[in-house]
């Protein structure tokens, strides 16, 4: 019984399960025939965190032409060299407040930029970027977090906040409401990193007087461990766009950046894309030259009349006249020479014609500049790299088209030049490949003239060369480059070099001899004479061409006074001290008869300049094998010291004690030009004593102009006044229409600015009378504003003297340029 039960209440729980079961298989069967047919979603995935942007992922390639690094910041002001000149520039030339601070800020948070990189960029490329781009790279992203506050704190001191210019807009017209859309003004967008105001509510029809707003001129921001300075906000999108390759990608870039690797601070600009952008607005400030207009204008109606103060336009361009700069005087008359100055003359500027034919043609520009300096213990090195494509022509200067490099040498004019040379330079030209560009430039110089002067090809004016060459008798390029060499030097001492334009502005020109003077001295014209070497490969050859190349410059009646001097296997030629020629070693040497003995007895005592101790210590460092090089001296250090020491008596002492402590021992200044494959080289070591001197010499002043010394006051006043008689002679060429104008005139066409003389101790007095006109300045507080008075008229010549406060006259000595 009680199994029968049992089994029944088996069967019947067993019946209700699969009921159950029935039953749920029932109603899912719809639901799952009603079913997506996507697969179930997964567990959704994480999206890939965007990496942090780095040095060499910032910025794209096609971005900014100027780029920038200064590896470990923090050293900079301490171990790396440039602490030296910073603290001259403090001292003496009393700096804004705002240079002084920033020092200040680098030197107080030295350790935390002790190893930091940072990066700067400018002149883009692009609209949509920053003009002024900065980022500082630091160890950890904990370590930017921790900087970027000191920068916001600090930063709005040295660039406080500038106003909002608020832009005009048009009137709405009179049916416009200003609820309705488009006439609601565009929310202003908050820049990153700054507490920009928002943007002043205008309600239509109010008349109250808005708040002026002010905003920070920079944006400071961090990400990951870079800290950004800008001028205004940015997309890190637009600094590399996904379009675009990575700067660091891009094979110039890559090849400067590598060679230049280990220097302190290194700069990288792209030629090409400078090119490629030309039509693009640029950075750079444009100038323009605002033509007069005539002094008699129609008059119109003053409320659209423009403003003529120039307080009111302060960014009009203005027609001023740079004090000393270069404009048509009248000319002296010119000296009575001999017939063998005159000849000298003509050969003169029959060379110069065909030199200056190394300018013309289209100048070739690198793909890239890259330039890193290097701050050392003893030296100053900069180091440039021209980055070319390989088939380009190899040209020792961008801007002399025609003048090509020549195969590497051993550079042998140190071993002929005399021991006591201060200075030299020395190239390896192709002679060929540069001759045939020249003539080739000449030829279309000539047919341009026989267009001109529209005469038949029969009587068109031979160009330079072919003139010389129906002079000489020769071939220049089938007789005379094939006995010559590669290498070719110009040496001397520092007065000659500078004599001739070498290392600054030639002295004043000295007056020529009256006719009838002896000129056989041979030390006279030593001081502007430097010796040309250019190397020969057939002695006898040059030597049979040399008296035909003197008839090829107007110069064959010097052959018939030549003398010929023997010196061991030296062959001086002398053509009467005008000049002469020696063939010494390997080279033909050109300079005045005492210069071309000194040389062959210093080469036939072994007394050269490969044999000075000096000499070798200071070019060790080039390689042997170069395209060019220049040596200067510790002549040069030595004469800036004796200068100074000259002066120390009335020199400032602070400035006395700077210089004093400079280190007493020699120090020259080398150069070399090498090509490693991808461009030309450029190496120059500068003696760090010298950049200091120079420095502090500059910041003295600097600060002596602002503190209006009388005799800095004088030397403004001169130049003033050479200011007023080039205005003159640009106002009588132009609206005076052959008449000097009067300083009112002069200031109305803004020629002269009269602030010069007021703010620097000198009044000025203008009078004009017919065709001539007489400026006088004079100081304003004799003894204590300046002693001396000065005169100047329409001959240019500026004279002077001390007159008690009084007038200077033009009886009065002329000042020296």
């Amino acid at each position: 019984m009680n199994s029968s039960f049992h089994r029944a209440d088996f069967l019947c729980k067993s019946k209700k399960c699969v009921s159950l079961f029935v039953a749920i298989l029932l109603l899912a069967t719809p639901l799952w025939a009603q079913r997506p047919t996507t697969p179930p979603a997964q567990p959704q995935a994480k999206t890939p965190k965007i990496p942090d942007p780095t040095f060499e992922t910032l910025l794209g390639a096609d971005t900014y032409k100027l780029y920038g690094e200064v590896r470990n910041v923090g050293q900079l002001l301490s171990t790396g060299g440039a602490g030296e000149i910073v603290d001259p520039i403090i001292k003496l030339a009393n700096p804004p407040p705002e240079f002084q601070s920033i020092i200040k800020f680098l030197k107080k948070n030295e350790e935390a930029l002790a190893t930091s990189r940072l990066l700067f960029a400018s002149w883009p490329a692009r609209a949509d970027v920053p003009n002024a781009f900065v980022a500082i790279e630091f160890a950890t992203p904990e370590e930017a977090a921790k900087f970027s506050p000191k920068l916001e704190t600090f930063l709005p001191t040295v660039l406080p906040p500038v106003p909002i210019e608020p832009e005009p807009k048009p009137n709405p017209p009179p049916e416009a409401k200003p609820s309705e859309p488009g006439n609601q003004p565009m929310a202003e967008t908050r820049k990153e990193g700054t507490q920009a105001s928002p943007p002043a509510e205008k309600r239509a029809g109010s008349a109250r007087t808005e708040a002026p707003q002010e905003h920070l001129p920079f944006v400071i921001s961090h990400k990951g461990n870079l800290v950004f300075i800008s001028d205004k906000s940015f997309k890190f999108e637009k600094l590399h766009p996904a379009s675009s390759k990575a700067l660091a990608e891009d094979q110039s870039f890559r090849i400067a950046h590598d060679r230049f690797s280990n220097e302190s601070i290194f700069l990288y600009f792209s030629v090409a894309l400078e090119d490629r952008s030309k039509p693009l607005a640029s950075p750079t400030p444009v100038v323009t030259v605002k033509v007069a207009e005539p002094s008699a204008r129609p008059q119109s109606d003053p409320s659209t009349r423009p403003p003529s103060s120039s307080s009111e336009t302060p960014d009009e361009t203005r027609n001023v006249m740079l004090v000393g700069a270069p404009q048509s005087t009248p000319e002296p008359p010119p000296p009575v020479r001999t017939r063998q100055q005159q000849a000298q003359m003509n050969a003169s500027s029959q060379m110069g014609q065909m030199l200056d034919l190394l300018g013309v043609g289209e100048p070739q520009w690198p793909e890239a500049v890259g330039v890193a300096l290097v701050l050392d213990n003893n030296e100053y090195v900069v180091r440039a790299i021209l980055i070319e494509p390989p088939e380009r022509r190899k040209l020792l200067l961008p801007f002399l088209p025609q003048l090509l490099s020549g195969a590497t040498y051993a550079a042998e004019a140190p071993q002929v030049l005399p021991d006591d040379t201060e200075a030299f330079v020395s190239a390896s030209i192709d002679l060929s490949q540069t001759y045939e560009g020249m003539r080739k430039e000449a030829e279309i110089r000539a047919k341009a003239s026989a267009r001109q002067i529209q005469t038949s090809p029969k009587d068109a004016p031979l160009d330079a060369f072919a003139e010389f060459e129906k002079k000489a008798g020769f071939k220049i390029k089938d007789d005379l480059l094939p006995t010559l060499g590669n290498e070719i030097a110009v040496a001397g001492s520092l007065k000659t070099l500078q004599g001739v334009g070498v290392f600054g502005a030639p002295p004043p020109p000295k007056p020529s001899p009256s006719p009838g003077e002896a000129t056989t001295d041979h030390t006279k014209g030593s001081d502007v004479f430097p010796m040309l070497l250019i190397a020969v490969k057939d002695r006898d050859g040059a030597r049979r061409l040399m008296p035909h190349v003197l008839d090829g410059l107007g110069m064959g009646e010097a052959n018939m006074i030549a003398q010929v001097e023997k010196h061991d296997d030296a062959e001086i030629v002398n053509y009467a001290g005008l000049f002469a020629y020696a063939f010494v070693g390997n080279f033909l040497v050109i300079s005045e008869a005492a210069t071309v003995r000194h040389v062959v007895e210093a080469w036939a005592n072994h007394q050269t300049l490969g044999s000075n101790a000096t000499f070798r210590n200071f070019t060790r460092w080039q390689a042997r094998q170069t395209l060019g090089q220049i040596y200067v001296s510790p002549a040069l250090m030595d004469s800036y010291r004796e200068q100074l020491n000259k002066q120390a008596p009335k020199m400032d002492p602070a400035l006395r004690d700077s210089l004093m402590s400079l280190s007493p021992a020699p120090q020259a200044i080398s150069y070399s030009l090498t090509n490693e494959g991808f461009g030309a080289l450029h190496e120059l070591h500068l003696p760090k004593d010298l950049v200091i001197a120079m420095v502090a010499g500059t910041s003295a002043s600097m600060s002596a102009i602002k503190q209006g010394s009388p005799e800095t006051n004088e030397m403004i006043a001169i130049g003033g006044l050479r200011m007023v008689a080039n205005a003159e002679n640009t106002y009588s060429a132009g609206v005076g229409k052959g008449s000097y104008g009067t300083l009112d005139q002069l200031v109305a066409q803004k020629l002269v600015m009269l602030e010069l003389f007021k703010n620097y101790g000198y009044k000025i007095d203008l009078v004009v009378v017919g065709d001539q006109f007489e400026a006088v300045a004079t100081p304003v507080e004799y003894g204590k504003t300046g002693s001396r008075s000065f005169f100047v008229d329409k001959s240019g010549v500026v004279r002077g003297d001390d007159h008690g406060g009084g007038p200077a006259t033009v009886g009065d000595k002329p000042i020296e340029p």
